[in-house]
């Protein structure tokens, strides 16, 4: 295991490009840091406010970062220029969600909103405000179904393009973490009460539950075959589960503290995660 340290605060986001060989991270304290995952070498962005989301495009040319202001900034790939930015969201933002078609990115923040984000352009609307903040939210490689979990009473909408929306009603306690896995046929749902539960993306129903942390779960990643599911939370352990079974594989304590995200690289190879203890922690995922 390889400890990048650096950050002044915690840390609330780690991305990695689709190349596998840059690594971002994103603080409270207002920067990304850009790593070479075998080396540790970091360049630093100025981000002008706390770093609360971020992702590539599928394309690596963009780096999109969401803000604690409610701010969205796109960097270029090398983080040394901003491309675009924008107001986003009366809050902070919560998840950015980056499309395939490498131009916009769908963004949801404390304001209840849930929009959609053409790079230099205002974000629209995508639908009515949500109920309640949200906590998460994480959208299929092909970019037709979003999935959006609200951190208080747990409930995911599921909205795929003309076919509308459907509602997972989950276990009743916040969600602060989603992923799909990456033919999107399923989607992982972490909430509050460290439960870990896997439903069908297309109509929401169960699959199994994967039993283990103990406290919120906030960082979640599939494999890219699938066949492996990766979960950190505020119990300061790393998992690593079969998909197939829920049967948990590995526990590891990489920080001291909370695992407060995760990245699973577009190889399989190697998982990052960042944590409160201002930490981000790079390893080679076991055979």
């Amino acid at each position: 295991m390889l400890a990048f340290t650096g950050h002044t605060a915690p840390v609330r986001a780690v991305a990695y490009a689709p190349t596998g060989r840059r690594l971002a991270s994103g603080s409270e304290d207002g920067t990304v840091r850009l790593w070479d995952p075998g080396r540790g070498e970091a360049q630093v962005v100025n981000a002008t406010a706390g770093v609360e989301a971020l992702a590539y495009t599928p394309d690596g040319s963009v780096l999109v970062a969401g803000l604690a202001t409610g701010g969205l900034i796109a960097f270029d790939r090398l983080g040394t220029r901003k491309r675009w930015t924008s107001p986003g969201h009366a809050g902070g933002v919560r998840a950015v969600c980056p499309h395939p078609d490498n131009v916009r990115a769908t963004t949801t923040g404390w304001d209840r909103a849930v929009t959609v984000w053409p790079f230099g352009k205002a974000p629209v609307s995508l639908t009515d405000r949500l109920p309640e903040p949200p906590g998460a939210m994480a959208i299929t490689p092909d970019g037709r179904t979003v999935a959006v979990g609200l951190g208080g009473t747990g409930r995911v909408f599921l909205r795929t393009g003309s076919r509308g929306e459907r509602t997972i009603d989950g276990s009743g306690a916040g969600v602060h973490a989603l992923a799909f896995a990456a033919d999107g046929t399923v989607l992982a749902v972490g909430d509050a009460a460290g439960g870990l539960t896997v439903y069908t993306a297309e109509f929401g129903r169960f699959v199994r539950a994967f039993v283990g942390h103990t406290w919120t779960v906030y960082g979640l990643g599939f494999t890219p075959d699938g066949r492996r599911l990766v979960s950190g939370g505020a119990d300061g352990t790393v998992r690593i589960w079969d998909a197939d079974t829920g049967r948990c594989q590995h526990v590891y304590q990489w920080h001291a503290t909370w695992v407060t995200c995760l990245a699973v690289a577009p190889d399989g190879l190697t998982v990052a995660t960042g944590g409160n203890d201002k930490v981000v922690a790079v390893w080679d995922m076991p055979e």
